[in-house]
């Protein structure tokens, strides 16, 4: 189940920016990262630069932009290794000028997903977070009348990545947010339905690109359950959550009355919480009743819903645990060749056997994804022990017996000493001390920081990295 709906914002651009953003926004400037911007996607767009000290700004307004070109004239390739020269690290454009950056961005998104030589990570993340925007923009606006060209790009766009990039589901996936907001969740939901479609024999590009769309819509109905029942963080009363079944009739209406015809994406709105016993709802289907890729959707829907961050919830599960979930439950609930497609998207070693020599193959102690809440001190040596400082919050990405994943606000130094509390019951021990292995900036401007464990933390961690329960 999702919950509230996202007000963040230009995400489009955020797998890709941006220290300082928040800034250059109440000035009416959108932060562009200058290394991974598609060039084309600036077409007829003014470009601007902070401005430096006694230059002319382009307005009086907080920081200072100058123009450097005023889209009459295209920005190209030459301009982008001039400033980079420079040092420049960020162009900017208006505020007023993203709807626009957005449409063209949507518009070339597939050729760029299809294309081989565009690094994987970078693609996932471009077509993760020009969905993500659009979701926004979506949820915005639930009549859909405007939307159906920019959902069929950015879906052509998923499928285009899947068919033409080798472990596109581990890429997209940690490319994916797994926070409580409406539009992540449609985004997860749709850019792993795609994958798991493929794992199970689909290969036509247009059908993988319904599926998508599908995806994208499935809980559009959730814009008419009140934002309270939507957001609670307490266990619903029986009316709430009648309430909040109404959302899949709803949805499906929305999109009829959009006028949608499509029938496969119609009735995953209406289905996705169907179940293989008839326990589901709204019309209680049971097995071929059920449309297939409703199938699918049930369990890439159910599967976000238990590794996600949710208000409910004192953490969210980890993949090896919402994989054993998905399975004891089928074929009771979920369609077991569905439930296999995605245990083979998820399992380290069936990933290892499919893709060859990876990053898990290689790895002497296999990392598995551990994403809960948590907070991290710097750690001082004193004659009294170590002292912490320093404190903020982040979010765990993966666990091994020997170290912890961290997606954090601010970079450390490598060799730091850091502690971490989690966010979840750690029997005989209530932190994990370590030192910082690595630190790699993320494009959304965060950090990725890899912590390695003291062994007596290694200790800690021996089961909880070694099975299901990790």
């Amino acid at each position: 189940m999702s919950t509230v709906q996202s007000t963040q914002p230009n995400a489009a651009v955020r797998a890709v920016a941006k220290p300082n953003a928040a800034t250059s926004s109440r000035a009416g400037y959108l932060p562009i990262p200058l290394n991974h911007i598609p060039l084309h996607t600036l077409n007829e767009i003014s470009v601007y630069l902070k401005a430096r000290p006694g230059t002319e700004p382009a307005e009086d307004a907080g920081e200072k932009y100058s123009l450097y070109s005023s889209g009459v004239v295209p920005f190209t390739e030459a301009d982008r290794t001039r400033l980079r020269q420079n040092g420049v690290r960020f162009i900017y454009v208006r505020m007023a000028d993203q709807p626009k950056l957005q449409r063209q961005l949507e518009a070339c998104l597939a050729t760029m997903a299809a294309d081989k030589k565009t690094p994987s990570e970078e693609a996932a993340a471009l077509v993760y977070e020009t969905s993500f925007e659009l979701m926004n923009e979506v949820l915005a606006d639930p009549t859909l009348s405007l939307c159906s060209d920019s959902v069929r790009n950015v879906c052509q766009a998923v499928s285009a990545f899947v068919i033409n990039h080798r472990g596109a589901f581990s890429q997209l996936y940690s490319a994916a947010r797994h926070d409580f907001y409406t539009a992540t969740h449609l985004v997860n939901v749709a850019t792993w339905m795609v994958p798991i479609a493929y794992e199970m024999g689909y290969r036509d590009d247009a059908e993988l690109t319904r599926i998508g769309q599908a995806g994208l819509l499935h809980d559009v109905g959730k814009v008419r359950i009140a934002p309270e029942i939507i957001g609670k963080a307490g266990k619903l009363t029986d009316e709430e959550f009648a309430e909040i079944q109404r959302h899949a009739q709803f949805g499906y209406d929305i999109i009829k009355s959009a006028g949608w015809t499509d029938e496969l994406i119609c009735a995953v709105a209406q289905q996705h919480h169907e179940r293989q016993d008839g326990s589901g709802y709204p019309e209680k289907r049971t097995g071929d009743e059920i449309h297939v890729v409703s199938r699918i959707c049930a369990v890439a829907d159910s599967f976000d819903a238990m590794t996600a961050l949710r208000p409910y919830k004192d953490r969210a599960l980890t993949v090896p645990e919402a994989m054993a979930i998905l399975q004891s439950e089928s074929p009771d609930k979920y369609d077991p060749d569905v439930v296999s497609a995605l245990v083979r998207l998820t399992d380290p070693a069936a990933a290892s056997a499919k893709e060859g020599s990876s990053e898990v193959e290689r790895r002497a102690q296999p990392r598995f994804a551990f994403r809960v809440p948590a907070r991290v001190f710097l750690l001082n040596t004193s004659p009294l022990g170590p002292q912490e400082h320093s404190g903020f919050v982040a979010v765990t990405r993966d666990l091994s017996r020997v170290g912890l994943g961290l997606n954090a606000p601010r970079p450390l130094d490598q060799g730091q000493p850091i502690r971490v509390y989690l966010k979840v019951r750690a029997p005989g021990r209530e932190h994990l001390d370590g030192v910082v292995a690595r630190c790699r900036s993320l494009e959304d401007g965060s950090f990725e920081i890899g912590v390695q464990f003291i062994a007596e933390s290694a200790e800690l961690t021996n089961a909880r990295a070694g099975g299901n329960d990790c």
